[in-house]
């Protein structure tokens, strides 16, 4: 299967990619605040699965297990280290000034420490819940990685190896949503939680991999009429849900779930490639190109602008958490533009800063 990844995008290809991370992004960001305005394409219905479906899409097998290896280690459980510890050192220091909810990230000794964020899945009284998402992203890439690599050496023929990844997809997402996520909910025992996200999660992961072509081919207008009637006749039906990967929540199984997540994917990549078509917006692809520091630090940005509206005496920071903020009929827009906003100036800051320092020469 021919790859989408590196020099070999087109420069349309590569825009529409960016406009999928950024529309991918404002909505987890909205998904994260009151007041969706959508009553069909709800976020929690597609947008995690979305980004574990772009990873396979963008996914590149021509390094070593070892080069992969050491990239999800650089750029994921480190940046997960620092940003977990980062946010942790910002709201100790915001908890002494104001009267937010706050969760010492500190058990008792260092091993307790590391494992807390784990068996908590990032949400024990953290605000970089989101952790959860990039540690089980890691996992998956990794899994898939060794996956897709043993098909490639078992099976010679491309319509037998994408089969095979396509088989391998829906059977790991049936195990993850309809057996795993109900021992969970059944025990609550984290690393079943835990399993059934590297389940759902890698399914996504190789069903982008092996609908690659498909999509990037077939998805525009007709292809966003089609998802947008496939969502609206599952909500007449009522079997249109959110999907919770974080806490493996699947009300309604696996097919329902599948359907209605890839219904909401295809739809986003087709107003992704629209827009790449018709016009460049330097802004939503900058979104796009830094949905990482925007996912990890947005809800430092919700409570640094409750902060405010608690000196204009609209809030009690004592409701803040990290799920719950100041909401009205203005606040919407505010919320949801400077939650973005903010995160994105937060890393042109660092960027900026990084390159200011004096590294240490080498011998």
């Amino acid at each position: 299967m021919s790859q989408l990844s590196g020099p070999e995008l087109k420069k349309k290809e590569s825009l529409m990619l960016d406009y999928v991370k950024a529309l991918g992004i404002i909505s987890v960001v909205i998904g994260h605040y009151p007041g969706d305005p959508f009553v069909l394409l709800k976020p929690y219905v597609y947008h995690m699965p979305l980004f574990f479906f772009l990873g396979g899409v963008l996914f590149n097998t021509r390094r070593s297990l070892l080069s992969h290896s050491v990239n999800l280690i650089k750029k994921h459980l480190s940046y997960i280290v620092v940003v977990y510890l980062l946010l942790a050192l910002i709201f100790a220091m915001l908890h002494q000034l104001y009267p937010i909810a706050y969760t010492s990230m500190w058990r008792g000794t260092v091993l307790d420490s590391i494992l807390y964020p784990i068996e908590q899945g990032f949400h024990g009284g953290s605000y970089f819940f989101v952790g959860w998402f990039l540690f089980a992203y890691a996992i998956v890439s990794l899994l898939c990685f060794i996956a897709i690599s043993l098909l490639t050496r078992l099976l010679s023929s491309p319509v037998r190896r994408q089969a095979a990844v396509l088989i391998t997809a829906l059977l790991m997402g049936y195990a993850g949503m309809d057996y795993v996520a109900q021992l969970y909910q059944a025990s609550t025992l984290f690393y079943l939680n835990l399993l059934a996200q590297i389940l759902v999660g890698a399914s996504f992961f190789l069903l982008g991999y092996a609908g690659k072509n498909l999509i990037m081919k077939h998805s525009g207008v007709y292809g966003f009429v089609t998802a947008f009637v496939v969502i609206y006749v599952m909500s007449q039906y009522n079997v249109l849900e959110p999907m919770v990967i974080a806490w493996s929540k699947y009300p309604l199984g696996f097919a329902y779930q599948t359907l209605t997540a890839l219904a909401g994917i295809v739809a986003v990549f087709s107003v992704a490639k629209i827009i790449a078509h018709y016009e460049h917006i330097p802004l939503l692809r900058r979104i796009g190109q830094q949905s990482k520091p925007i996912m990890s630090y947005h809800i430092l940005a919700f409570v640094l602008l409750d902060i405010v509206f608690s000196w204009l005496g609209l809030w009690d920071l004592h409701n803040t958490k990290a799920l719950n903020h100041y909401y009205s009929q203005f606040t919407w827009p505010i919320y949801i533009g400077l939650g973005i906003a903010i995160p994105m100036l937060l890393h042109v800051l660092y960027q900026h800063t990084k390159q200011k320092l004096p590294l240490p020469t080498t011998a």
